[in-house]
């Protein structure tokens, strides 16, 4: 006999693994129940209610992190870091909301939606396309109508041909989605006059929807006003990076439109936001705000289906919180939505790469990408569609070998 150390990194290879070695299908569920130990945090637990949990965990074989002083009730509260297999996490959801004692039953319903897997699924856009979130990583790609966005490469100002052989050239080359954006969000950029950014992503969706009639086409404003001229041109998509702070009926354009909506965390604007850098616990914050602003939009009528979150690299985040938020992929997933990633050619991407300018930062970038399909992310944003193509095909390939 030898030994060797393997992860089963999803139920695919679970079920490769014990086929392989001759394991009943019946028991199949029940192996993946146990399959990975996972580990939730929770916030602001009161001390009681962490002592709870804590004896609950280790009497299911698991365990859970608390303050040292909370036995003692030396604390008011504490966080707590629970760690627990599916199964395990199951049977303490289950005790929990049976205890009607510090919002324990909202705990529990939080756990269990945490720990369901995110199902694929196919979600038709108004175009008549099927965007397969949960399948493979969608590669969208980038058009700025702008003349200042930070890298050159991709501007097209208000020259409506160079937009279209721009996006004719993405669509060749293997594009999901192309995302026009007419304001410039990068650190420190000005408001662009909305009438220029009506009128620019009006034309460019027009002239970009008769040569593409199937190609979903994301919009990149935060004004309702422009979404309303975009998705009467044919738009299918709702890009808003300020997760609808600065404009809530932007929920409502995309709702009537029955367009997709994605929300984005942010704080400040583009011109303060690297101003706004301190967090309490950034994952949890982030994914705090995610929650709120996708419930926002389903109470202006956007459907739960068509809601996709982005936890906003490079808004309001230093470098390190930049890396911690990609480390972190599988925190935005659990929270149910399709997760879509723009971290293309930026300033963090150069400090890694030691890579001063946008234009060196091509091969960084394809490492990123690569990671993000690794963590299934679901949509990724970038500059350069053919490379990034190939590189998540790499991925995608390693992803998908199979057991033997």
């Amino acid at each position: 006999m030898q030994a060797h150390l393997i992860r089963l990194g999803d139920k695919k290879e679970l079920e490769q693994a014990a086929v392989k070695i001759g394991c009943g299908e019946g028991s199949l569920s029940y192996f993946d129940a146990r399959r990975e130990m996972l580990q939730i945090y929770v916030t602001g637990a009161p001390s009681p209610a962490a002592a709870v949990i804590k004896q609950e965990m280790l009497s299911r074989g698991g365990d859970a992190a608390v303050h040292a002083q909370v036995i003692t009730c030396g604390v008011k509260e504490s966080d707590v870091i629970i760690f627990g297999t599916a199964k395990q996490l199951g049977f303490l959801a289950e005790k929990l909301e049976k205890m009607p004692w510090w919002k324990l039953p909202e705990l529990a319903a939080d756990i269990r939606s945490l720990v369901a897997p995110f199902e694929p699924r196919r979600v038709e856009t108004p175009c008549g396309a099927e965007l397969p979130f949960g399948s493979r990583m969608l590669l969208m790609g980038i058009i700025n109508l702008t003349d200042d966005s930070f890298f050159a490469g991709s501007r097209c100002g208000d020259d409506v041909s160079q937009a279209l052989r721009r996006a004719l050239k993405m669509a060749e080359e293997g594009a999901d989605i192309l995302d026009l954006g007419a304001e410039s969000t990068r650190p420190g950029s000005g408001r662009v006059p909305e009438e220029e950014e009506m009128s620019r992503i009006s034309a460019a969706v027009r002239a970009i929807r008769k040569e593409l009639p199937k190609m979903p086409l994301s919009i990149d404003t935060t004004r309702s006003s422009t979404a309303r001229a975009a998705l009467a041109e044919g738009a299918d998509i709702i890009n808003d990076i300020s997760g609808l702070q600065f404009d809530e009926k932007i929920a409502e354009a995309a709702a009537e439109g029955r367009a997709l909506l994605c929300v984005m965390h942010t704080r400040g604007t583009p011109q303060n936001m690297q101003e706004q850098c301190g967090y309490e616990d950034l994952i949890s914050d982030v994914c705090q705000f995610l929650r709120g602003a996708a419930r926002k939009a389903i109470d202006s009528g956007v459907e739960k289906e068509k809601i996709i979150i982005d936890p906003g690299i490079g808004f309001a985040k230093n470098y390190n919180q930049n890396l911690m938020i990609l480390r972190h992929c599988e925190s935005f997933k659990a929270l149910g939505y399709p997760l879509l990633i723009g971290a293309s050619r930026k300033r963090f991407v150069g400090a890694a790469t030691k890579k001063e300018t946008p234009a060196e930062r091509l091969a960084g970038t394809l490492a990123v990408t690569a990671l993000c399909a690794a963590a299934r992310a679901d949509i990724i944003r970038v500059h350069d569609v053919k490379e990034n193509k190939e590189a998540i095909m790499m991925a995608e390939a390693i992803i998908g070998a199979d057991y033997e």
